[in-house]
Order: structure tokens, then C-alpha cells, then sequence
């Protein structure tokens, strides 16, 4: 009976975090999708002013004019920014799920390895042997 009453707590917690997790996924959602009707506004002035300038000159005036030169760094700008609001998006969404990044794994990799070998530097060579047999290691991906 005592195990049926951890297993109810355990479903509750799972289910508790669960749900936090989807009011978080759901905050991030419609932020997203501010973020992507503000970009959306901000390249429709830009996006007209591009077409009506295609449609007056040729290519090679066309990559000289100081208007091309300046809608294309706020292109440039615009992009970058778009990429890093997704990059946070994407590590929040991680972070709200509670799941390791791959430069999380990463690092934990790198860090067992350097611990590893200060262990085989330390350990001696009787100890290493019966270690050796019991242990695994773990992997970079």
C-alpha cells in the first residue's frame, strides 16, 4: 500500500510538472508569434521598396544605389535578428522540458573525460584493473 501512495505522488508530480511545462510552451508560443507578426510589419515597407526599385533599373545600378545598399543591411539585420530570438526560443523550449542542450552534453562529456583521466593518472594500476571490468563509459554522441 505505502508503494501505492509514492506511485499517486509520483503521477502527480509528473502530471504537475507536465502541465507547467505546457503553460511555459505556451507563454513561448505566442511570444513567437508577436515576434513574427512584428518581423512580418517591419519587412513589408522594405519588401515595396525593393520591387519598385527592381522594376526602374537594371541589375549592375541597381547594386550601386545607396537605397539597395541600406534595404540590404537592414535585410542583413533583420535576419540576424530573427535567428537569434529563435535560437533563445529554442533553448527556452529546452530548458522548460527540463532536457539536457546539446552543449550541455557536450560539456558533461568533456568534463567525465578530463575527470576520467585524472582518475587514471591517480588510480593505481591494481585499482584501474578491477574498475576497468565494472564501469562503463559514456560516449560522445
Amino acid at each position: 500500500m505505502a508503494t501505492n501512495g509514492m506511485g499517486r505522488n509520483l503521477e502527480s508530480f509528473v502530471k504537475q510538472q507536465i502541465e507547467g511545462a505546457q503553460k511555459r510552451f505556451e507563454g513561448l508560443e505566442s511570444e513567437a508569434g508577436k515576434v513574427l507578426r512584428t518581423l512580418k510589419a517591419r519587412s513589408r515597407g522594405p519588401a515595396r521598396e525593393v520591387e519598385k526599385l527592381l522594376g526602374q533599373i537594371n541589375s549592375d545600378a541597381l547594386l550601386e544605389n545607396p537605397k539597395v545598399k541600406e534595404l540590404g543591411r537592414k535585410a542583413t539585420q533583420v535576419s540576424s535578428e530573427l535567428r537569434k530570438r529563435l535560437d533563445g526560443f529554442q533553448t527556452k523550449a529546452v530548458e522548460a522540458v527540463g532536457v539536457a542542450s546539446q552543449a550541455q552534453v557536450k560539456e558533461l562529456n568533456r568534463e567525465l573525460s578530463r575527470l576520467s583521466k585524472k582518475l587514471d593518472q591517480i588510480l593505481p594500476p591494481s585499482v584501474k584493473k578491477v574498475t576497468s571490468r565494472g564501469t562503463n563509459r559514456v560516449s560522445a554522441p
